[in-house]
């Protein structure tokens, strides 16, 4: 179909082809149904849609959709995505955009061509206004008359439709991106969580001073920077919250002593902290004042669930509510009104917006993220200030569910708040991780640098093709290969792509990236989406050149594996998925601390080692032919359950700073990851004028 109508259907959608706009088709026709494409997504569709049925190579679309020197086979893979995104195209069994392995794209859909009256509004006449039929020699057809006032009000539509596009999205000026950043400490150590005060004269955050393994608070006065160490010593905080002009409120754990919330005087003069009310757990974000209350989050003594507590001033807490849907612990959350805003961790890769009206109203999820949230504050009213692991600022809009990205100048900043026209913020100075390479069978472990540059290296995976690795040493996380003692770049990536895992699959490097999964052969930089795609990915195994994965559905853990072209459920209840010995497969139960061992026939045996998958991070432990190795909690000891001896043996590892990651070289501890001393400032970032 070379020739397009003005309006068509293809499939659930109403397309009007000049101006690039869809309505649901199922829906009646109103201005808040309306999507309309972004010229990039706009040409992409008429192209497709001037040639259905026709296999379309990536070259091809490249010379005729995207502009000399800008096209690129990335830029297509992801047109392509939000192209499917809008219409609600599922990859797996696509009914618009099929992916032809290594060759292209097809367009699926039936278009068929849309009577001019199909989109309006249905108007009801009155019965006086109903033409009366009359002889053609008597009274000329009154028809035509009314065409043109339907013709008139669909044009009428039409500008009214576009009215309200560029109403909503000029109803606020455009953001200006944030250009300087200014220090406002400058202490050796790191500095996390500042809050500043109502009359935007003090702030206050915690320090970590260098070498040392407790925080205090520092109070520093905005007006000469002169900073103000307080002398308590603790070994975990939390974000604090100002009480009034003088007082702060924050949960805190003293060395030898529980959790504790401690009121302290900060103001004119500091003053020692006042124990309120005892806790299980430092959280760092989940405190909030609602109706003259404070209301928080906090684990249960088994760290299976929690619990939302309620208290007033000088009053013992009560118990609101139980959360038991919520697999991590919620460790961030906002109040607005009576709707509180909860921060989840949903999987290993990504995180969600939930929402539940208070007292009693339901945990409803609002926006899910494909990359994992480690912070979140407001905006204002209707917008939310999200900060994402290695990624920039964002700010999410839940009225619109859009998002806008604050500049390149925000990827290494975190625990943002917006005070006026400025932000507050904690700013990681030079931080970045090496790889070290390990012979894991002498004790102490012999060490020796592996993957050491100036930017950050991690993610090992090793395999027969070689080991790969993602380093930022190109500027943002790449995908490498190491090849002797060279390693060349496999992939090119942007600043939106996060790499979650690399792993090796029947010969070729599969990698996660939010948390999709993506096929990228060691010859080529060319990324392909894999056919088989979790709704919301775990973990990734392949064993005996089969292919598992976990994923959550429907708030229930599953093991996946794939069997003739389709996912086929193996397992509920499963959140992590390794190799086990003999063909068997090593599981982390989501209702068990204890790891286990599923036998071809599918039984479980329960092994002695228990993770606890809440707080052991995935790249913390691993599992090949010769055993289970894991860090412990402070990450200067490996402890393996070897196979054949069934015990555990303990490593140490001869480091100054802790290990934050480890990997296999295929048959025992190979690779671990280890950070290198930074810094970490609070700043001011706005513009400069």
């Amino acid at each position: 179909m070379s020739h397009l109508d003005p309006v068509v259907q293809i499939g659930d959608w109403y397309y009007q082809v000049i101006y690039g706009q869809l309505w649901p088709a199922a829906v009646p026709v109103k201005p808040e149904h309306m999507v309309r494409l972004e010229p990039r997504l706009h040409s992409l569709l008429n192209f497709f849609l001037q040639h259905p049925n026709t296999l379309l190579a990536k070259d091809t679309l490249i010379e005729k959709v995207w502009p000399a020197e800008e096209g690129t086979d990335a830029a297509v893979m992801r047109a392509v995505g939000a192209l499917r995104k809008v219409l609600g195209d599922d990859v797996r069994a696509p009914v618009y955009i099929a992916t032809i392995s290594k060759k292209g794209y097809c367009w699926l859909a039936d278009i068929n061509p849309v009577a001019p009256g199909t989109l309006l509004p249905h108007v009801e006449l009155p019965e006086t206004a109903q033409p009366a039929l009359t002889k053609p020699d008597v009274l000329p057809p009154r028809w035509p008359w009314r065409f043109i006032s339907l013709t008139a009000a669909a044009i009428l539509l039409g500008c009214a439709s576009v009215a309200y596009v560029l109403a909503s999205l000029t109803a606020a000026p455009l953001l200006k991106l944030p250009d300087t950043i200014t220090p406002i400490s400058a202490l050796s150590g790191q500095e996390y969580w500042p809050v500043l005060n109502d009359a935007q004269s003090h702030v206050v955050y915690q320090q970590r001073p260098l070498d040392a393994n407790s925080l205090n608070w520092n109070l520093q006065n905005l007006t000469d920077l002169r900073v103000s160490p307080l002398p308590q010593q603790f070994n975990a905080l939390s974000q604090p919250h100002w009480l009034d002009a003088e007082q702060v409120l924050f949960r805190g754990e003293k060395p030898g002593e529980s959790c504790q919330f401690y009121r302290q005087r900060l103001l004119p003069q500091p003053a020692a902290p006042v124990a309120l009310w005892s806790c299980t757990a430092v959280l760092p974000q989940a405190l909030v004042r609602w109706q003259q209350q404070w209301l928080w989050l906090d684990n249960t003594a088994d760290d299976t669930t929690q619990a939302l507590w309620i208290a007033e001033a000088q009053r013992p807490p009560q118990l609101l509510r139980s959360l038991t849907s919520l697999y991590w612990p919620v460790q961030h959350m906002l109040i607005q009104d009576d709707m509180l805003y909860l921060l989840v961790q949903q999987t290993q890769n990504s995180s969600s917006l939930f929402r539940m009206q208070l007292p009693d109203g339901e945990a409803e999820v609002v926006r899910q993220f494909p990359y994992l949230i480690e912070q979140f504050s407001w905006w204002d009213q209707h917008k939310l200030l999200l900060s994402p692991a290695q990624h920039e600022l964002q700010l999410y809009d839940i009225k619109r569910d859009t998002s806008q990205s604050l500049g390149p100048l925000t990827r290494e900043l975190t625990q943002a708040q917006r005070y006026d026209n400025r932000i507050l913020a904690t700013q990681y100075l030079d931080y970045t991780t090496d790889i070290y390479r390990l012979e894991p069978f002498d004790n102490p472990v012999t060490v020796t640098p592996w993957q050491v540059s100036n930017r950050s290296e991690r993610l090992v995976a090793h395999g027969d093709a070689g080991t790969a690795f993602v380093s930022d040493r190109a500027g943002i996380s790449q995908i490498w290969l190491e090849q002797g003692r060279d390693s060349i770049q496999l992939s090119r990536l942007n600043e939106q792509q996060q790499l979650q895992q690399l792993l090796w699959h029947q010969g070729e490097l599969l990698a996660l990236l939010n948390s999709q999964l993506y096929r990228l052969a060691p010859d080529s930089s060319e990324l392909s989406l894999y056919p088989l795609q979790a709704k919301a990915a775990g973990r990734y195994a392949s064993c005996t050149n089969q292919l598992y994965w976990t994923e959550r559905r429907e708030e229930q853990w599953w093991l996946m594996t794939a069997h003739q072209q389709q996912a086929k459920p193996v397992r509920a209840g499963v959140v992590d998925v390794r190799c086990g010995p003999d063909e068997r497969l090593l599981l982390q139960l989501a209702d068990d601390r204890s790891l286990h061992l599923l036998e071809p026939g599918g039984q479980l045996t329960a092994l002695p080692v228990q993770l606890d998958w809440r707080y052991v991070k995935p790249e913390q432990w691993f599992s090949d032919q010769s055993g289970i190795y894991w860090l412990t909690a402070q990450g200067t000891e490996v402890q393996a359950y070897l196979w054949q001896e069934q015990q555990v043996s303990i490593f140490n590892l001869p480091l100054e700073k802790r290990a934050i990651a480890i990997y296999s070289n295929g048959a025992g501890l190979g690779y671990l990851v280890r950070p290198r001393p930074h810094d970490t400032d609070i700043v001011w970032l706005h513009n400069r004028r």
